[in-house]
């Protein structure tokens, strides 16, 4: 699967996708999810995209927190398509990789068209699959002149690191948060937190942070201080009036606002600005538009192929 992905320019594909769903030509709703008494977690995203080669079908999500003691992957994923105008199953695509690939893909894009100073320092808190593949987009795309990591796990950081330097970017390991967001103009959060990271005196003004690691209404990686300084952009604001706990309980404790916050796509598609603030801030949860987009890509290659 990584394979296919890296032939595909998930990047342009992604801004391409959000763009046309603001204008109409793709969607779906928000995800659906439930939780068993086991703690096993389910979520659907069905979603369309539209386009010269549309695509229809969803993505199934199980979160199981048990297996990381039994040794397994905790997230398991599949993306079903299916053929638009006749609605028959076209595809199975196994989807964990897609998601951290399309994740990262879409971080790039909201850095593009959000930061003051895209290429420059970066720093990536959480050195898991996340991380390393938000290393790997940002370097693909050019954005990384130097950066720091940092991780609650040592020895992850460090694996990050060494991945940077191997490829040819000054990376330093952190001790604290707010060691590595110093000089940052970058900030990408990929942590499995449910408290504030740092305090926002720790960030630059002017610096781009996309907050990647809360995906849920009951957890937050931002401080709500920062939330309510920053000209704020999230992947949906429907979606993120239900699941988007950085802003959810930033608003609840009275720091922060839901006025003026627009979606990546409305500014991609030039039908909304960012709010004014100091710090841009990028909220994503991930869409179904986009998970649907990224497997007919894969579909369409394996095809073509």
């Amino acid at each position: 699967m990584e394979r296919r992905l890296a032939t595909l320019d998930l990047p342009a594909l992604m801004r391409d996708t959000l763009r046309a769903a603001a204008s109409g030509h793709g969607g779906g709703p928000v995800r659906a999810a439930f939780t068993t008494p086991s703690a096993t977690w389910f979520g659907a995203m069905p979603a369309w995209a539209g386009g010269a080669r549309p695509a229809l079908g969803a993505k199934l999500v199980v979160a199981v927190p048990a297996n990381a003691a039994r040794g397994l992957p905790t997230h398991r994923a599949v993306v079903v398509l299916f053929d638009p105008e006749t609605g028959a199953p076209s595809a199975w695509i196994e989807a964990e990789a897609l998601t951290r690939e399309r994740t990262a893909a879409v971080s790039v894009v909201a850095t593009e068209a959000l930061a003051r100073r895209p290429r420059g320092a970066h720093a990536i808190l959480g050195a898991g699959a996340q991380g390393r593949a938000h290393l790997d987009a940002f370097v693909r795309a050019g954005m990384v002149e130097r950066l720091a990591v940092w991780s609650r796990n040592r020895a992850h950081a460090e694996a990050l690191a060494e991945a940077a330097r191997a490829r040819g970017v000054e990376t330093n390991v952190a001790n604290s948060t707010g060691a590595a967001l110093r000089g940052a103009d970058v900030i990408t959060t990929c942590t499995a937190s449910a408290d504030p990271l740092f305090d926002p005196a720790s960030v630059a003004e002017g610096a781009h942070v996309n907050a990647v690691g809360a995906c849920v209404a009951e957890k937050r990686e931002l401080p709500g201080r920062l939330v309510g300084a920053a000209a704020l952009v999230v992947d949906d604001v429907l979606a993120a009036r239900a699941e988007a706990g950085d802003v959810i309980l930033a608003v609840a404790d009275g720091e922060a606002s839901w006025e003026g916050v627009v979606s990546l796509g409305a500014i991609l598609a030039r039908r909304a600005e960012p709010r004014a603030g100091s710090v841009s801030v990028f909220v994503s949860l991930g869409l179904g538009v986009e998970d649907v987009a990224a497997a007919a890509a894969i579909a369409n290659a394996s095809r073509a192929r």
